[in-house]
């Protein structure tokens, strides 16, 4: 048996978009056991002040209506990972059964932060050019000029969304890249702090966890050792930005469903 056979609950990266999940299904009919969790959007994430803690709570609850007795396989993708980890222990907290966690390229905040991010963005923007996509390019582009903005905000940027919210959505019902640039910077700044300090008091997750994870994010091996006892990490092709491309989703495929292939034991099959 391998997770197909469990509801698995997908947290998706900072861009709110869910990923392709087929890489993440045995059979084409598993995809009816996959559950995305979305994030708030950024004017309620405003009006609530939202905090990681806050995420946590919700999504911890939300899995727990939606699926009241079965055990679930939690897949956090980039920073979805440190929300899916998070949910995990409170689920264990409350106890309930969590067959196994998945995470899927999760660097830490520093590393989100570093001098790297030009480099990788750069070298996203010369892989879209390689490959003949100039739509996706000029997307690209309007996606860093909107991050430039409000990178320029920094702390201020909640406080900033707060007083001009109607302007601000107008732009974004033009502009979808604007919204979707300002949830990702909102989700990113009113969470950072709750991030910064998941580790201060280590807790290890009881359940088996996966790690599958690109060589970008490979110096953060050791966190996620010592955030989950059980853990196994399986080197992925690609970067973050190709990892559920064509040509690495077939390996994006065999990694998850080798690293999660006895977790059914933890609970009965899903029908």
């Amino acid at each position: 048996m391998n997770a197909a056979g469990l509801p698995l609950i997908v947290l998706p990266g900072a861009s709110g978009h869910a990923p392709d999940c087929a890489p993440f299904c045995a059979e084409p009919s598993d995809r009816d056991r996959v559950i995305a969790l979305r994030y708030p959007g950024w004017r309620n994430s405003v009006d609530a002040d939202l905090t990681g803690e806050a995420l946590v709570d919700a999504f911890a609850a939300e899995i727990m209506d939606r699926i009241p007795q079965m055990p679930v396989v939690l897949l956090g993708v980039s920073i979805g990972g440190h929300f899916a980890y998070a949910t995990a222990l409170r689920l264990e907290s409350l106890g309930r059964t969590v067959a196994g966690l998945c995470i899927i390229d999760s660097g830490s905040i520093t590393a989100a932060r570093s001098a790297q991010w030009k480099a990788r963005l750069a070298s996203h923007a010369a892989d879209l050019l390689r490959r003949g996509r100039p739509g996706a390019l000029v997307l690209h582009a309007r996606h860093l000029a909107w991050r430039g903005l409000f990178r320029l905000a920094g702390d201020g940027l909640p406080v900033l969304a707060r007083e001009h919210a109607a302007p601000l959505h107008r732009i974004g019902t033009i502009d979808p890249a604007f919204a979707e640039e300002l949830s990702m910077r909102l989700r990113i700044r009113m969470t950072a702090a709750w991030m910064r300090n998941l580790d201060d008091r280590p807790r290890s997750l009881r359940a088996p966890a996966a790690l599958l994870r690109t060589a970008a994010t490979a110096a953060n091996d050791s966190l996620w050792r010592k955030r989950c006892s059980e853990l196994r990490i399986i080197d992925l092709p690609g970067n973050h930005e190709t990892l559920f491309e064509a040509e690495n989703a077939a390996a994006l495929r065999a990694a998850f469903l080798a690293a999660t292939a006895e977790w059914n034991d933890a609970g009965p099959v899903f029908h």
